[in-house]
């Protein structure tokens, strides 16, 4: 599929939704402001007006060659309640003499338009019409003689610059397509609120042009009381529809925030990532508490993940390839509007199915394959390399499902001096109480090549490479007393969670899906201490650092504490080692932590100290 040449989040182009509510002729209303800033006006101004060679507007031209004006780098800017045009301006007026050019008159300035916005007698269109224009000089000044010709080129300037409208009927089909998908239980009341659909308003001011798109919720939807009846719970065929369709969310949610990380800026894009992991960790909650009575969480989560994501792709609207902006305008309209009606009338419900999230999909990207929300499990280069991971980590080389006595339970380990050496001696080693002296000094030299190896890949400054190692290996210790492997069934399993975390470094296999490989996360000890150290690194790069953590606490080792309370929970809990109101057992995790880290970094034990946590 080929990718698109700006990345997404400049294509949105919608402020938060903001609910207006007034009681008018037994409805509620809900005005979603759909902006369009400075540079996004331009687009469309281009596109209607500017069509000539060159991207130029060549308003006049009697085709001798000798009598013409173009306009061409227009700038826009919306201030007042009208909206600037001032472009560059080429003008020649002269006489055919003998198949030559006599110039009479030639003139290089600016010409300045002031459009003003409005509302169109055709429903869903706003029209800009010119109320007044000015010539200038290169310098600045008024033209001189050339301004006497003004009157008369204003009859070919204004006209072609009055192409200037904004359109939003495809954007209301999307919304009006969408809805009743989205709301299949009450088609007579979903089509009140379709058939409502209209622009209220347009304002310019502030460097953007305003429009207001307004719906109209009716009176008994809102004062309607919530229902008392206990719904029946799921089947099992309803359960699993609904577990594919928080699949699809996910999947869903990883499409746009790839889409739109595409070469984002390293905060946007840092932003970004924050999202796909919160709204990932929440969709295990979800998964792992699913509807027993009818209750949906995925309609909530849905609107916390929206409530995220979509102040951050509003946020940009720079840059916008005009060919592409109307689908994202269709779809994050569709979307607010949706939130809005929700927020207004929560009673009125909607059924989020994975048809629906399909079509939301497409109404954003039309150009999706039938496949493109698949929930895989393979690892995604492009996600990766969007969301600044690079290229995928080297394969692993571990093997699947092995019997135990294919290795050696107990016994002495053979010498091994490099990284290949020490995965193949630890793959599928469970060892006793009375092997862990052999065992743990091994585990701590692999992480110590997998420290050096990611210090060596990344971009930390080398003031902050001695907090790593033992960043790494304190985390490790941690999560998974440095086992990669367990006996189960007289074979050897990667160790893991309820939740799908796996291994020496617990990565969690559906939080992190897409970005590293599944079999090696489980079965190749090297492997997974890299995908966690890879993982350390962007939480302490991108977020800790980024966002001074250790100025805000004046302790540089508070990075360390800082990036393992992400590690464990996410980036929203960077600073909960430093939260006195965070809950006891997150207080627990992170003093535990924090204890493990000191004695590694200050040297005042050695790896055999990490026996203490083993199984007695």
């Amino acid at each position: 599929m080929p990718r698109p040449p700006t990345p997404l989040v400049r294509l949105a182009v919608l402020p938060a939704a903001l609910l207006v509510l007034s009681a008018i002729a037994g409805a509620r209303e809900i005005n979603v402001p759909v902006r369009f800033d400075n540079e996004l006006i331009r687009h469309y101004l281009l596109l209607r007006a500017y069509t000539d060679v060159g991207t130029t507007a060549r308003v006049w031209d009697d085709g001798s060659g000798c009598n013409y004006l173009v306009l061409s780098n227009p700038k826009v800017h919306a201030q007042g309640g009208l909206v600037r045009v001032r472009s560059q301006g080429k003008a020649l007026v002269g006489t055919l003499v003998a198949d030559r050019c006599l110039p009479l008159l030639e003139w290089s300035g600016f010409v300045e338009v002031l459009e003003e916005p409005v509302l169109s007698p055709h429903p869903g269109v706003v029209e800009f019409r010119v109320v007044d224009s000015k010539l200038y000089g290169l310098d600045g000044e008024a033209p001189g003689v050339a301004g006497t010709l003004w009157e008369w080129m204003k009859s070919y300037v204004h006209p072609r610059l009055e192409r200037l409208r904004l359109d939003l009927n495809p954007a209301f089909a999307e919304v009006r397509s969408l809805l009743p998908v989205l709301f299949p239980g009450d088609e007579a009341r979903a089509q009140d609120i379709l058939d409502s659909v209209a622009l209220a308003g347009v304002e310019a001011d502030q460097g953007r042009v305003t429009l207001a798109v307004r719906l109209d919720v009716p009176e008994e939807i809102v004062a309607a009381p919530a229902p008392l009846k206990a719904e029946p719970a799921l089947t099992a065929e309803e359960l699993q529809r609904w577990t594919d369709t928080v699949y699809t969310w996910d999947a869903f949610l990883t499409l746009l925030i790839k889409r739109a990380s595409a070469d984002a800026s390293p905060a946007l894009r840092t932003a970004l990532l924050e999202v796909l992991l919160n709204t990932r960790r929440d969709i295990l909650g979800v998964l792992i508490s699913p509807p027993a009575a009818g209750a949906d969480p995925l309609r909530a989560l849905f609107m916390e993940s929206w409530s995220q994501l979509g102040p951050i792709l509003r946020a940009e609207s720079n840059s916008l390839p005009a060919t592409s902006a109307l689908h994202w305008l269709s779809f994050i309209t569709a979307t607010d509007a949706l939130r809005g009606i929700d927020e207004l009338a929560p009673n009125l419900g909607f059924t989020l199915s994975a048809d629906a999230l399909r079509r939301l999909a497409r109404i954003a990207l039309p150009d999706l394959p039938a496949d493109a929300l698949e929930y895989s499990m393979d690892v995604d280069p492009d996600l990766r390399r969007a969301l600044g991971f690079g290229e995928p980590i080297a394969p692993p080389r571990g093997t699947l499902g092995v019997h135990l006595s294919s290795f050696f339970l107990i016994g002495a380990a053979q010498a091994a001096d490099t990284y290949d050496e020490l995965v193949t001696e630890l793959t599928g080693w469970l060892p006793t109480l009375n092997t862990l002296d052999e065992y743990l000094p091994m585990v701590g030299e692999l992480l110590d090549y997998v420290a050096e190896g990611v210090l060596n890949e990344g971009e930390l400054a080398s003031r902050y490479h001695e907090l790593f190692r033992p960043l790494v290996l304190a985390t490790a210790w941690q999560e998974s007393c440095w086992r990669q492997f367990v006996g189960r069934s007289g074979k050897f399993v990667p160790i893991r969670s309820g939740t799908g975390s796996i291994g020496i470094m617990q990565v969690n296999q559906h939080v992190w899906r897409g970005f590293y490989d599944i079999n090696g996360l489980h079965w190749d000890i090297g492997y997974n201490a890299r995908a966690g150290a890879e993982i350390l690194h962007h939480y302490l790069v991108d977020y800790a650092i980024a966002k001074d953590e250790h100025i805000k606490t004046g302790d540089i080792q508070n990075l360390a504490r800082a990036t393992y309370a992400m590690y464990n929970g996410g980036p929203s809990q960077m600073p909960r080692y430093r939260n006195n109101d965070a809950p006891d057992s997150l207080q627990a995790i992170d003093r535990a932590f924090w204890e493990k880290y000191q004695a590694i970094k200050l040297q005042a034990a050695d790896t055999l100290a990490v026996a203490q946590c083993w199984p007695k």
